[in-house]
């Protein structure tokens, strides 16, 4: 894995008060662990921070396999049984078929250790490509939340219209933050994540996106936005084609990811990292398998010339939308309306 140490170092660290957390079940595991490790090479992030794994739903002789094939490699892992922590989640969500790992975020709060008062979340499908110790260190304001854009406008595939924003409460896409990277004090954690919740339990209609349309609905105003370095997303890696942005960390969002995709956004940069890890750790395999299934989107997987008509027209539809998301992204960031860490 080009040297990345595999692993982090123990929690509950004496004078350590902030944490870093992923929650993920068997589906995002292998990234998880890739991204941890990323994290813990840092050593000015190792200083002020613990980097915890919640597993969901993993039952206990899988528990102590995933400890064998890691080997001497330690991690901090943390078990969690849906179960216990929404035990009526089926009956109370019943217009949802959401994951329980998904909601696991929403309930973090009661299975942190007291120590930390400052929490940074993470996705699992991410990767760790610039420093970030501006991030782990940065004090966020009692009440706010840290998190980036998921988009600069509304149009293009994977949209989020007005009528969807406008049902939580938000009036422009640059105010609908993707909920992969969340910095946010205890209080304000325990607070938004609570208020989440019972929004998505009151109005699953409203939430598209399950838990992230859920904690946007209920942060509102209380969002201070950082950089898109720090939450690369997919749409800002298909804008970005003049490097504008040095990213920090890259999201895969969206369908398309370096394990499933050799043609898709990201390309086969990122993808080398899983390779390297399924050949050294092969029990993983059963997490994690690499394709390139998501090279043509499914809807478009018919060989036939309407469809091959259609995939063209597609292409220029997306080189389009490219040029002009490329105009948003350049604006953006000549206009910066988002807090500088560093």
């Amino acid at each position: 894995m080009d040297n990345l140490p595999l692993g982090t170092p123990e929690c509950n660290r004496q004078g350590i008060d902030r944490v870093i957390t992923f929650v993920t079940d068997r589906g995002y595991l292998v990234q998880s662990l890739i991204a941890a490790s990323q994290l813990a090479a840092q050593p000015d992030v190792v200083a002020i921070a613990d980097i915890i794994i919640y597993l969901i739903d993993i039952p206990d002789d899988e528990q102590a396999a995933i400890r064998t094939a890691l080997g001497a490699s330690r991690f901090n892992f943390r078990f969690l049984d849906s179960r216990s922590f929404i035990p009526d989640s089926a009956d109370r969500l019943p217009s949802l078929h959401v994951p329980r790992s998904t909601l696991g975020r929403l309930v973090l709060d009661a299975h942190i250790p007291a120590q930390y008062d400052t929490i940074l979340y993470m996705d699992g499908d991410i990767q760790i490509t610039g420093s970030v110790a501006p991030l782990v260190a940065h004090d966020c304001p009692p009440g706010k939340v840290l998190a980036g854009c998921d988009r600069l406008n509304n149009g293009g595939k994977y949209a989020n219209p007005s009528s969807y924003l406008s049902r939580l409460g938000i009036m422009h896409p640059t105010d609908y933050v993707n909920a992969g990277i969340m910095l946010a004090s205890r209080a304000a954690w325990r607070e938004y994540t609570g208020e989440a919740l019972r929004f998505l339990t009151n109005h699953p209609e409203c939430c598209k996106h399950h838990d992230q349309s859920a904690l946007n609905a209920a942060i509102g105003e209380h969002r201070i936005r950082f950089g898109p370095e720090y939450n690369y997303t997919t749409w800002f890696q298909a804008a970005d084609g003049q490097h504008l942005v040095r990213p920090r960390i890259v999201h895969f969002t969206g369908p398309a990811k370096p394990w499933n995709s050799l043609k898709g956004p990201w390309g086969t940069r990122y993808r080398k990292v899983y390779a390297d890890f399924l050949t050294a750790h092969p029990y993983f395999t059963r997490y994690l398998t690499l394709t390139d299934s998501r090279d043509i989107d499914p809807k478009y997987a018919d060989p036939s010339p309407v469809m091959r008509a259609r995939r063209a027209l597609k292409s220029v539809k997306a080189a389009i939308d490219s040029r002009w998301h490329s105009v948003l992204l350049r604006r953006f960031l000549h206009r910066a309306p988002f807090k500088r860490l560093d």
